[in-house]
């Protein structure tokens, strides 16, 4: 029998690296995501995945390269491209039951400024007890370059709507990112309780700012990450 008040703690640890290069200005985004689980008690088991859900790369190719081997082109006259921008791409997905360290690892190469790339994460709870999970984004760094980037410039969360992102990423110098979290309901999202077969959806934009068509592009060399935390613990 399983003790429903025994507590369960996860930590969920998510550094995404970005790189850029090229003659062009065009860059590199590339993540990877550490996850430690760190349970006290009970058993539980869920599910990590995700997907490419958006871009509109079109005259550069780009390459989205998830951790399981699944790698994509997407660009004019590639097999993946979609004139629409929208996709539903599965990048690979990640298990965890007990305690343990895994990675997750998402590359996407050769972005070209006013580009951007949306990526789904979806938390599954595949045991049979419910359990919350709480999500934070922040700890963005960046490297510096001594060409392109001698200050090190901060990376631009941009709260948002979805709607109003790519009017933000025409503007913007450098990266940007944006997040938004599935609306909770009563046996599913993040910051309620979890019910078995329940999932919580978070949507991650990166985007590089276009600088209003004046062509400048201050991260080409370097990179950066951020950190994304989830704390899970057993209903109370």
């Amino acid at each position: 029998m399983i003790n429903l008040n025994k507590k369960i703690a996860v930590l969920l640890v998510v550094p995404i690296l970005i790189a850029m290069g090229g003659t062009f200005a065009f860059s590199a985004f590339s993540g990877s995501s550490s996850i430690t689980v760190n349970s006290t008690a009970g058993h539980m088991t869920w599910e990590l995945d995700g997907h490419l859900i958006a871009t509109n790369a079109t005259n550069t190719p780009i390459t989205v390269e998830g951790p399981n081997g699944c790698v994509y082109e997407i660009g004019v006259a590639e097999p993946y491209h979609n004139s629409s921008g929208v996709y539903n791409l599965k990048l690979g997905s990640q298990y965890y039951n007990t305690l343990k360290t895994e990675e997750y690892t998402i590359n996407v190469t050769n972005f070209a400024p006013g580009e951007y790339v949306e990526i789904e994460m979806v938390l599954t709870n595949n045991g049979t007890v419910g359990f919350v999970a709480t999500p934070s984004v922040g700890g963005f760094h960046t490297s510096s370059n001594a060409t392109y980037n001698p200050s090190g410039k901060p990376i631009n969360y941009m709260n948002v709507p979805a709607s109003s992102f790519m009017a933000d990423l025409e503007s913007a110098t450098g990266y940007i990112y944006n997040v938004s979290y599935q609306t909770p309901t009563s046996t599913s999202g993040f910051g309620v309780s979890l019910s078995p077969e329940g999932t919580a959806i978070m949507d991650i934009w990166v985007g590089l700012g276009n600088s209003a068509g004046a062509d400048v592009n201050h991260y080409q060399g370097s990179d950066f990450s951020f950190t994304v935390t989830v704390n899970v613990v057993s209903d109370p």
